[in-house]
């Protein structure tokens, strides 16, 4: 079962004039949503549930008027001026919303208040909800009391501090995985259960997590290179079983850290993806010496050996595919967006932090291959990225709706699962003019978790 929805617009029409917590409506709109003033109404803004009196005045059917003290007491933006409320029989509540909230790290010391990471997804999501309704806001870990939120609301081109109710739905971008072990993130995610606020992408997937996730269902085994923990014994053993491994740190990110270990003629090259000897290579003409060498990394944190895959190059530079997955409101996995990610000549990884240069995949696909099997092989692309999203969701605690993953293709036109992320980049797609179709679904996640409440009142009372 769905939930049909209807715009309402604030108005100011003879505020002043009403007192108390109450609200001014057309008896249009009494009629439509099918409210008894015998009984109590309640107006509804993402956790602020408030009872008010009902005024009926000459206004247009889907106008609304607030209280000055129910504007108030509901901690509403003055410039809020749209909102999306479900309908059904027998609703004495009108909820009021979305209300989203974002997480992420936020420096409260600094004169300026900017999110660079995700500053394009902000400017779309205030312009998307400016046409649907609803607003969002930024919020930190330090920021939530017992049932209001410290956050950011971006208004006159400028980050704003307010004071918030908790939102129907919270988004989490943090960008650090030490934030998100923190007590003070498990506090917070104990605090939105009893609320019964959903968090989605709760957290970061680690490498070994996700592989040892995807292993379990058969389909998968024949899209995964041989992975395990870096040991000593079983580093050389896959050092004698594969000429080509990749090191990857088992919570990296962005392709940092990443060493890429070449077998020829029994001397071994390695490469690092990042930092001051990025691209250089060291020559090691003993396996006991690379390990060693090796050690320098593996003995500082978490890290995986993976066995490297010939793939398939752009004139002589790596390439992989980014498949964006986002669930929709009914809850199903859709694509959003794929790309190829083409690295920097003679770099060992093609993510975009480490330079790598992005295309469209058809048109790359066509480049490669001839117009029938490019237009297949997008197509086992999406198949493939649509089956691992839906793997990893019925196998994952809390709310997943958004997962960046990483394929790459071989020279004989295989695919390879490389990585999945729960919190892929918002730089993805800015140089599309247009709000990104990744936004649009979000956005649509977002309605969904929002007003799910309101689908289960309508169910229980069925």
């Amino acid at each position: 079962m769905t939930l049909k929805f209807l715009q309402l617009f604030k108005k100011d029409n003879f505020q002043e004039n009403l007192e108390g917590l109450s609200i001014a409506i057309s008896p249009s709109l009494l009629i439509f949503l099918n409210i008894d003033l015998n009984d109590p109404v309640y107006v509804c803004l993402a956790k602020m549930n408030v009872q008010v009196a009902v005024e009926i005045h000459s206004l247009e059917k889907q106008d609304i008027v607030f209280s000055p003290e129910l504007e108030k007491t509901l901690l509403l933006p003055k410039e809020i001026e749209t909102f999306l409320i479900p309908y059904f029989n027998n609703n004495q509540i009108l909820h009021l919303g979305p209300v989203i909230g974002i997480l992420t790290e936020i420096n409260d010391n600094k004169e300026e208040i900017t999110f660079p990471a995700i500053q394009h997804l902000c400017k779309e999501l205030a312009e998307e909800l400016t046409q649907i309704g609803g607003f969002f806001y930024l919020f930190g870990l330090q920021s939530f009391q017992e049932d209001t939120i410290h956050g950011y609301f971006f208004e006159n081109n400028t980050w704003t501090k307010h004071l918030f109710p908790y939102p129907n739905v919270i988004y989490n971008r943090l960008h650090s995985r030490k934030a998100e072990a923190s007590s003070t993130f498990v506090n917070l995610k104990n605090r939105l259960k009893e609320k019964e606020v959903p968090i989605f992408n709760s957290r970061f997937f680690s490498k070994d997590e996700t592989h040892q996730l995807l292993t379990k269902n058969s389909s998968m085994n024949v899209h995964l290179p041989f992975t395990q923990q870096v040991t000593y014994q079983g580093f050389i053993s896959m050092l004698k079983n594969f000429p080509l491994l990749y090191i990857k740190p088992v919570h990296g990110s962005q392709g940092r850290n990443i060493i890429h270990i070449e077998t020829l003629d029994h001397h071994f090259i390695a490469t690092i993806s990042s930092g001051k000897k990025k691209g250089k290579s060291q020559l090691f003409t003993d396996e006991k010496k690379l390990w060693r060498w090796l050690e320098g990394y593996t003995k500082r944190r978490s890290y995986i050996c993976q066995q490297g895959i010939d793939f398939q190059k752009w004139h002589g530079r790596s390439l992989d595919f980014r498949i964006l997955c986002h669930k929709n409101y009914l809850g199903n996995w859709t694509i959003t967006s794929t790309v190829a990610r083409i690295a920097q000549k003679n770099a060992i990884v093609a993510n975009l932090a480490q330079g790598a240069e992005m295309k469209p995949a058809k048109v790359l696909l066509n480049d490669l291959l001839n117009a029938e099997q490019a237009s297949q092989k997008l197509e086992e692309l999406k198949a493939l990225a649509l089956e691992i999203a839906n793997i990893l969701s019925e196998n994952t605690d809390g709310y997943l709706g958004e997962l960046g993953i990483d394929i790459g293709m071989d020279k004989q036109g295989h695919l390879w699962i490389i990585e999945v992320n729960s919190k892929p980049s918002k730089k993805l797609e800015e140089l599309i003019e247009k709000t990104r179709p990744s936004t649009k679904a979000l956005l649509e996640y977002f309605i969904a978790l929002s007003f799910s409440p309101c689908l289960k009142e309508l169910t229980e009372d069925e």
